[in-house]
């Protein structure tokens, strides 16, 4: 008796064909090899493929469209080198941006660049990533106020200010704070950040935010904590629950 052959599963790194993991080096930073995706096809007996699934590791969406930027691979190793989850960088840009380095600066208005920093911010959390991190200064062409213009050395300020939103978070008693919870810390400072973030999902934003700021980020006077960060969550993607601070 003659019985037929059954499914088989075959993994094939980065799919079909196999594609070359680059390597990225940095003066100064070493190298690093960003994560690569592979894909999984399950082959019936006849040699059809029954089913195919990709897989991209511990990416997120957020993190692939910061990858798709021509300094997205730049930027994720800086945050990596302060000890940030580039996921949650990568979701921080694209609820600020979209990962697009747009410049919104103007009439008294400093806030810029992918990840909307004022200038007075930029400048404080750069040197301290500096302080932090000397060697991240070989990646940087500016250091200068004039460096926000470029979408790789704003991200430093930015990973810096996601690491200093996580330190706080866990003196307020969130243990292991993620993007999602430090979201109010980078959009409406530190204060406001811990509140919002250890507030029941029924309060009102509008007992945090002045009411200014609410119409500015489009946060209606009756909406909710959780509300607000359920659409939040809905930007970010799977990004939403990545922690700030790396393993």
């Amino acid at each position: 008796m003659i019985y037929p052959a059954a499914a088989q599963t075959v993994n094939v790194p980065s799919g079909l064909p196999p594609t070359v993991n680059a390597t990225w080096q940095e003066i100064g930073m070493g190298d690093w090899t960003p994560p690569t995706s592979s894909t999984t096809q399950q082959i019936s007996g006849s040699g059809s493929v029954v089913s195919t699934t990709t897989s991209s590791g511990s990416d997120t969406d957020a993190l692939q469209s910061m990858y798709s930027q021509s300094w997205g691979y730049a930027a994720a190793q800086n945050a990596s080198a302060l000890g940030v989850n580039p996921n949650a960088l990568a979701a921080t840009c694209v609820v600020e941006s979209g990962c697009q380095n747009v410049n919104t600066a103007g009439g008294g208005n400093t806030i810029t660049g992918a990840f909307q920093m004022s200038n007075g911010t930029y400048s404080e959390e750069l040197q301290k990533a500096l302080a932090s991190d000397p060697s991240l200064a070989a990646s940087i062409t500016d250091t200068g106020i004039s460096g926000q213009q470029d979408p790789a050395t704003q991200a430093v300020a930015a990973a810096q200010y996601l690491k200093d939103a996580a330190t706080s978070l866990q003196k307020a008693g969130i243990s292991d704070p993620t993007a999602l919870d430090t979201r109010a810390y980078y959009n409406f400072g530190p204060q406001r950040g811990a509140q919002i973030a250890t507030a029941n999902d029924s309060a009102l934003m509008s007992s945090y935010v002045p009411s200014n700021q609410l119409a500015s980020n489009g946060i209606s006077s009756g909406e909710t904590v959780g509300q607000w960060k359920s659409s939040v969550a809905a930007k970010m993607g799977s990004a939403a629950s990545s922690p700030i601070l790396s393993s």
